[in-house]
């Protein structure tokens, strides 16, 4: 095999850049599934991506087993997702060309933090590879702290490459997508969690209502604040510009996310990446995204297509979002830009020529995208 990818299991956030590999390298290209598909998501309706035909089920005999380990073993590249650094223990001590997909591990408290390092660092020969310069042993940084993070722990330094996830992209007609943007329309979407700070977006609608400013924000998920939610909403009087909707299927929150003109990203550094963010800008929505978050530093350019707020700054999101209300910065120019950034530069067919790209002469080449320096 020319390219192995090991995970968990194959998901829907894999699919788009797996088949652009697919198209590159036809069936010498293989997804090495360790585990069986997650039940909770066959249980909510999922279909077992595990099915897909590239995708070898390495957990189903001890025969398939022993086929991936001499896959992984002996594949020209390999990369590894979600899996630790053990099962590639071989490759290392034959300085094989191995990459290692991971977002930043650093997100509090200290010694959950502990658990992921040790979870991907400290396995027979990872650590050594991680830390020799010369190894062939590189990491793919699916979040703008990654590099930091290993980093500051003296692992993959000048050997850390920006990555990330690649959904979907969808393409669409600009001014068609532009012209369903409903005025003062304004976007949260994910689960009800500490970390994701969906108050945050209630907050900012107390403080932009008592300014007068006319807007309508829709806030669409479900989970364990939604109850202090509501209570927010009701004792704040704000049931006339917020609305809160349960979790919608995939095509529904597309459909709430192409008429938004606003999108609001509000987790803080327990987010690892925040594929939200990647489907809202292709959406065209001007976003207004946490610097906490692991893929806002990577995807949003401050000022240029989206706005960047101190992550969990109360204040700091109010005034962006006041100026795009404003009109202090441009919604239209901002949404085209995120539609381009995500649609031709993070999209998962350049992620596959960049990565080719970087595999082939280990260089980076010119820009600011996939692959290029972390």
């Amino acid at each position: 095999m020319k390219l192995v990818f090991v995970s968990n299991y194959f998901n829907h956030h894999q699919k788009a850049l797996a088949e652009e590999f697919v198209k590159i390298y036809g069936s010498d290209y293989a997804f090495i599934a360790m585990t069986p598909f997650n039940q909770k998501r066959l249980s909510i309706g999922y279909s077992d991506m595990n099915n897909a035909p590239f995708v070898l089920r390495a957990y189903e005999s001890g025969e398939a087993m022993r086929e991936a380990q001499e896959m992984i073993n002996d594949s020209e590249c390999v990369i590894i997702g979600g899996m630790p650094v053990h099962v590639v223990a071989e490759r290392l001590r034959h300085n094989k060309l191995t990459f290692m997909q991971s977002e930043h591990f650093f997100k509090g408290p200290l010694w959950k933090d502990a658990v992921r390092f040790v979870k991907y660092v400290r396995y027979s020969g990872g650590r050594a590879a991680a830390r020799d310069r010369q190894a062939r042993f590189y990491l793919l940084c699916a979040s703008g702290f990654a590099a930091r993070d290993y980093g500051m722990c003296g692992l993959f330094r000048d050997k850390a490459y920006k990555w990330g996830y690649f959904p979907e992209v969808k393409r669409y007609d600009v001014d068609e997508l532009m012209s369903r943007k409903e005025k003062g329309s304004i976007l949260w979407v994910g689960r009800f969690l500490d970390w994701k700070h969906p108050d945050l977006a209630v907050r900012m609608a107390r403080n932009l209502k008592a300014e007068g400013k006319s807007f309508r924000l829709k806030i669409i998920g479900s989970g364990e604040m939604q109850s202090e939610l509501a209570r927010m909403i009701d004792d704040w009087g704000l049931d006339d510009c917020v609305e809160v909707s349960g979790a919608l299927p995939a095509e529904r929150v597309r459909d709430e996310m192409e008429r938004a003109e606003t999108f609001l990203f509000t987790s803080d550094r327990g987010e690892g990446w925040g594929v939200v963010l990647n489907e809202a800008m292709n959406s065209g929505c001007a976003v207004v995204g946490s610097d906490g978050a692991g893929a806002t530093r990577y995807l949003v350019k401050d000022g240029h297509n989206g706005l960047m707020f101190r992550d969990k700054d109360e204040r700091d999101l109010t005034e962006k979002v006041r100026a795009v209300l404003d009109g202090g910065v441009s919604v239209r120019e901002l949404g085209v830009r995120a539609y381009k950034t995500v649609s031709e530069e993070w999209s998962a067919g350049n992620a596959a020529l960049r990565f080719v790209e970087l595999w082939e002469r280990l260089r980076v080449s010119e820009g600011d995208g996939p692959c290029s320096l972390a």
